[in-house]
């Protein structure tokens, strides 16, 4: 009895390194991927609110955006490429109209 039990376990093994490999790895990815895309979105912001900062006349707003870039390129690809130019540009577009709703709603 003890003999088919232990060839029961051992058969079971590549099962369940089969099942881990195929769910719960990507479930864990994609939990760690949100959370990088969340601190992404975070950061993109506070870039958004320091070039309206520096520049706050209206008409720059290349010259903002340029900064903001600039600025999230050298955080997150200073050793290698994490996230691309026009990724970040998303970023920046989403927490500019944002910021704009925010401004509109405590406006009203």
């Amino acid at each position: 009895m003890n003999e088919n039990l232990f060839q029961i376990i051992l058969s079971a093994i590549p099962v369940i390194g089969a099942l881990i490999t195929c769910f719960i790895i990507p479930y864990i990815r994609a939990g760690t991927d949100s959370t990088k895309l969340a601190q992404y979105k975070e950061w993109a912001s506070l870039a958004v609110k320091a070039a309206e900062m520096l520049w706050q006349e209206t008409g720059q707003g290349k010259d903002k955006k340029s900064y903001a870039v600039r600025f999230l390129s050298s955080l997150f690809n200073a050793r290698k490429t994490v996230i691309t130019e026009e990724q970040l540009s998303v970023l920046i577009e989403a927490a500019v109209k944002e910021m704009k709703e925010l401004e509109r709603t405590e406006a009203i």
